[in-house]
């Protein structure tokens, strides 16, 4: 088994400089902290997490590894994640990677002391979930599918969710269909997956003037619409916006140009963040169970956890539902 000294013998450097590297203590040089982190990488060192846990005295603590804290979506999900642990007794650390590498992402997950870790975060690629799988911690995935010794996933099904919002446009006479996406991630992937199948399905073209990209924002997305405006591009009957916040943004802009929504325009979105029956209009979403989907999550760690690394995962899928509000409208 590599050791810990081995990666200080092949970087050239001193144990302890090895474990700072790897537990985050910024007193490293750039060129140093790249020397371990390729040495690493050449043994395929994975520290003993048990000793971790021993060294850090962080037992019964849980890991949220996200790419974002920003958004209705992520405090939703935060809170049931934390409520659950609250009530086992564990305490949860919330991690967020923002623009971190794959590696950079491995690096903080199996530093960080937790017990288990629960995982939303795109930019971890299959071969460091390997890497990590190795080290026995529980892990539960929520953006992809997963399950093993240890590992279990617990997923929104985007796919239906999407089919949903589309099959409700198409009942409600909208023919040409404009598509906001999110971020390049596995649910925005699915939502968009399922705009084209509809769109296949009953014959209709996917025209790309009127497919926008408004990473998951409000404020991106109604910039994308009003771009699409001064262009002077013919509006489709319709947009599927693949989150809430994008459709307000595509309300608001739509609303300032003097177009109406519904009656000129229908806008679906996708999460039924708690604001969305507030907005004016309403909003007609797909009911993403973001609560249902912490609290199960959490509640598989913790059963991975106390069932002493013997038990095998699971994956578990969650069905999303249309919310029928405001704006959307049959078009004759």
């Amino acid at each position: 088994m590599v050791t810990i000294r081995d990666v200080a013998n092949e970087a050239d450097v001193a144990i302890s400089t090895v474990s700072n590297v790897l537990n985050g203590v910024d007193v490293v040089s750039e060129q140093t902290k790249k020397k371990v982190l390729e040495a690493v990488e050449k043994l395929k060192y994975v520290p003993n997490m048990n000793a971790k846990f021993l060294k850090s005295n962080k037992k019964n603590t849980v890991g949220l590894f996200l790419s974002s804290i920003q958004g209705d979506f992520y405090r939703m999900l935060t809170q049931a994640v934390h409520l659950q642990c609250k009530m086992k007794g564990y305490l949860l650390n919330i991690y967020v990677s923002n623009e971190n590498t794959s590696e950079e992402i491995y690096g903080m997950i199996i530093s960080s002391g937790v017990e288990g870790a629960i995982v939303f975060n795109e930019r971890l690629q299959d071969e460091y979930v390997e890497r990590i799988a190795l080290t026995k911690m529980p892990m539960v995935f929520i953006d992809r599918e997963f399950s093993g010794e240890n590992m279990s996933s617990v997923i929104i099904n985007n796919l239906e969710g999407g089919t949903t919002a589309m099959e409700y446009l198409i009942r409600q006479g909208h023919r040409r269909i404009g598509y906001i996406h999110g971020i390049k991630n596995i649910d925005d992937e699915l939502r968009y997956q399922a705009y084209q199948n509809v769109l296949k399905k009953y014959s209709l073209p996917i025209d790309n003037s009127i497919i926008l990209r408004g990473y998951f924002e409000e404020a991106l997305a109604y910039s994308e619409m009003r771009v699409l405006l001064l262009k002077g591009i013919q509006l489709p009957d319709a947009f599927f916006c693949a989150n809430d916040e994008m459709a307000w943004g595509c309300i608001h802009a739509l609303t300032e140009a003097g177009i109406k929504v519904p009656d000129q325009v229908s806008v679906i979105g996708f999460d039924d963040i708690s604001l969305s029956a507030y907005y004016t209009p309403a909003l007609t979403t797909i009911h993403s169970p973001v609560t249902e989907l912490g609290s199960a999550s959490a509640t598989e760690l913790l059963r991975l956890i106390e069932s002493d690394n013997e038990s095998p995962g699971t994956v578990t899928h969650l069905s999303p539902s249309l919310i029928v509000r405001d704006t959307c409208k049959v078009r004759i």
